[in-house]
C-alpha cells in the first residue's frame, strides 16, 4: 500500500468535465448524466470550483441558479501530486474528483475510481469487506419522506442512503435519483399521475424514487470482487447485508481509506480551529501550517502538540474579512505563543511561520548561553 500512495497522478489523468459559470443547473443536470459522472469543474475568479450532484440537491429553482452561485473552490493538485495525497483530499472533502493543473493551465482531473484501481494487484483481493465497510450506516423507512432523504444527504455529506421496510432491505434512495426526479417535475411519478405541487417539493416516499435493486454484498465478500460489481453497475456504493438487515455500507471513500496519506507531523498532535468555509483557503491553511511542525519537529523534537486558533471578523462597513491566527507549540516544559493579523491568511500563516521559528530558536539560544555562564 505505501508504494502506491508515493505514486504520482500523472499517468492516471482523465479528461476533465468542465461547464462555464453561467451554465444553468438544469443544463448542468444533462452534462452529468449524458456523460455519466458526478462533478464538473469550472474556472472563474482564477480558482477552480466544483460542481457535484449532491451539491445540486440545494437548488431551488434549477433553471435559473448559475453553475457559479453553487460552485465551491477545490484544491488543486499537479501531475506530480501523489495518489497517497489525492486520496486524501477526496476523503476529507467526501468529493470523488480534484482538478489538476500544470503552471495555470487546467489540465485535467482525478478521479477516485482511477485511484482505488490501483489497489488492484496488491493484496486487494485478500481484504474482505467487513474491513472497510462503514457500519450501522443511516437508513430510511420505505415511507420517509423524499425530502428528509434529500436533508439527510444535504447535511451529513452522503449520497446513498438504504431504504428499509420493516427492518428488511427495500431498496436505496442516492442524490442522483433525487436531482432527476426534480428536474423532471413535470412528468409523472407513476404514469398516470402528474405530480401535485408537494411532490415538486418532494413531499412524498421514497419508495417511489428509490432503486428497487441495490447492489448488495456479503461482509465476508473481497473487495475486489465487489468493486468490479459496482464498476459493472455503474453504482457508487455497495450495501453489505445478512439475511436482508443492512450491517454496513461501502462507496468510495472506504476504499480511499486504504490509499490516504496522514496529514500528521511524526507523533504531534496538531489541531487547527476556525477553518475557513472555502475548501481551498482551509486546505491551505493546513497544508502550511503542518509543513511548519514538520519544520521545527526536525530541530525540536520535544513538541508535544501544535494548535492553531483563527478567529474571523467583518469590519464595519467593509465585506472584506480580517483575521486573527493565535499559534501555540506546546512542550514538556512550556508553551511557545504567536499571533498575526491580517487581510490574507497565506500571508498571515507564512509570516508566522518565519517568527514562531525565529521565537524558538531564541529561545533556545538564550538557554545554551545560560547554561554556559
Amino acid at each position: 500500500m505505501e508504494s502506491i500512495k508515493r505514486l504520482e497522478i500523472g499517468d492516471i489523468l482523465s479528461p476533465k468535465v468542465q461547464i462555464t459559470p453561467e451554465t444553468p443547473i438544469s443544463k448542468v443536470v444533462g452534462i452529468l448524466k449524458d456523460q455519466n459522472v458526478y462533478e464538473a469543474f469550472l474556472e472563474y475568479e482564477g480558482k477552480i470550483g466544483m460542481l457535484t450532484t449532491r451539491d445540486i440537491l440545494k437548488v431551488s429553482n434549477m433553471t435559473v441558479e448559475k453553475a457559479s452561485s453553487l460552485a465551491f473552490f477545490v484544491p488543486q493538485l499537479t501531475p506530480k501530486s501523489t495518489i497517497g495525497e489525492a486520496a486524501r483530499l477526496m476523503m476529507e472533502y467526501r468529493i470523488r474528483a480534484l482538478p489538476v493543473v500544470e503552471g495555470k493551465k487546467f489540465i485535467g482531473e482525478i478521479l477516485a475510481l482511477s485511484i482505488i484501481n490501483m489497489l488492484k494487484g496488491s493484496n486487494f483481493s485478500n481484504i474482505k469487506a467487513q474491513s472497510i465497510m462503514t457500519g450501522n450506516p443511516i437508513t430510511l423507512d420505505s415511507e420517509d419522506l423524499t425530502s428528509k432523504a434529500r436533508s439527510l444527504m444535504i447535511r451529513r455529506k452522503i449520497d446513498n442512503l438504504p431504504v428499509l421496510d420493516k427492518g428488511k432491505l427495500k431498496g436505496i434512495v442516492t442524490s442522483n435519483n433525487i436531482v432527476l426526479n426534480r428536474i423532471q417535475a413535470t412528468e409523472t411519478i407513476n404514469r398516470d399521475t402528474m405530480m401535485s405541487e408537494e411532490q415538486r417539493k418532494l413531499e412524498f416516499p421514497v419508495k417511489y424514487v428509490m432503486d428497487s435493486n441495490p447492489l448488495t454484498c456479503g461482509a465476508n465478500d473481497s473487495i475486489g470482487v465487489i468493486l468490479d460489481e459496482m464498476i459493472k453497475q455503474g453504482t457508487g456504493y455497495s450495501i453489505v447485508t445478512l439475511w436482508e438487515e443492512v450491517q454496513g455500507i461501502i462507496t468510495y471513500r472506504d476504499y480511499m481509506k486504504l490509499l490516504a496519506e496522514q496529514l500528521k507531523a511524526s507523533d504531534v498532535s496538531i489541531y487547527v480551529v476556525g477553518l475557513p468555509e472555502d475548501p481551498f483557503e482551509a486546505e491551505m491553511v493546513k497544508s502550511k501550517f503542518t509543513k511548519t511542525v514538520e519544520l521545527l519537529k526536525r530541530s525540536f523534537p520535544f513538541i508535544e502538540e501544535a494548535k492553531s486558533v483563527i478567529r474571523t471578523s467583518t469590519e464595519e462597513g467593509r465585506e472584506r474579512k480580517r483575521f486573527e491566527v493565535n499559534v501555540s507549540i506546546v512542550t514538556p516544559r512550556r508553551t511557545f505563543s504567536y499571533s498575526e493579523q491580517g487581510w490574507e491568511l497565506s500571508q498571515i500563516f507564512d509570516a508566522l511561520s518565519n517568527k514562531l521559528k525565529k521565537m524558538m530558536t531564541q529561545k533556545r539560544s538564550r538557554r545554551t548561553k545560560e547554561k554556559e555562564e
